[in-house]
């Protein structure tokens, strides 16, 4: 056994190979949780070895907090920028934000042939709080800013126009199966097509 590796779990020995092999893995809601989880090892890769030309994101997520999937988008769209490669593999489902934004951050993007994706405008559930008139004007300026930002990732990323996007998620949830997904522009290639290989495996 290698010398870094005495010591840990077997979990832990597997989360240090995929490390060193540029896996990362964000699964579950897009919450403090799992974005901090995601943080964390984006810094290990530091740690484990010098940066890799390429690193694989493995997402599975229901969607969540827009704001901190913008932040999960910036720190992709750095990575991309410093010149090394990043790819997004979408498993199972990649839903809301994580559809929206992530996916868009990568420089390629894959799916598995069973992977489901959702698109929606971005929403804010309220229990009518005691909230004035230009309290509820503030956020609905809010929601139309982020919408917007959305709306122009997805029309730049997938070849649309920002009309042709705002129609199609306007006032209603967009179900996709992974073929549709790619001749939306969502993803570029479904993995196991053409008997293309996983990256980062």
């Amino acid at each position: 056994m290698r010398k870094e590796l005495e010591g840990l779990s077997l979990y832990e020995r597997l989360r240090y190979q995929e490390l060193s092999a540029g896996i990362i893995h964000l699964r579950g809601e897009i919450d403090d949780v799992t974005v901090d989880d995601f943080n964390l090892e984006i810094a290990a890769l530091r740690d484990v070895q010098e940066w890799l030309s390429r690193i694989t994101i493995r997402l599975t997520s229901p969607g969540g907090n827009a704001y901190l999937a913008f932040g999960v988008y910036d720190t992709l769209k750095e990575i991309s920028n410093s010149g090394r490669k990043v790819v997004v593999i979408a498993e199972g489902l990649a839903a809301s934000a994580a559809a929206m934004i992530i996916l868009q951050g990568a420089d390629e993007r894959l799916a598995y042939p069973t992977t489901s994706f959702l698109l929606h405008e971005p929403r804010r559930w309220t229990m009518f709080r005691d909230e004035s008139t230009s309290q509820l004007e503030d956020e609905a300026a809010e929601l139309n800013r982020i919408t917007n930002k959305v709306i122009d990732i997805l029309a730049s990323r997938c070849n649309k126009t920002e009309e042709e996007v705002r129609e199609l998620i306007r006032r209603r949830e967009v179900w996709m199966d992974a073929k549709e997904a790619k001749e939306w522009g969502l993803i570029d290639e479904i993995i196991g097509e053409n008997d293309k290989k996983v990256l980062g495996v």
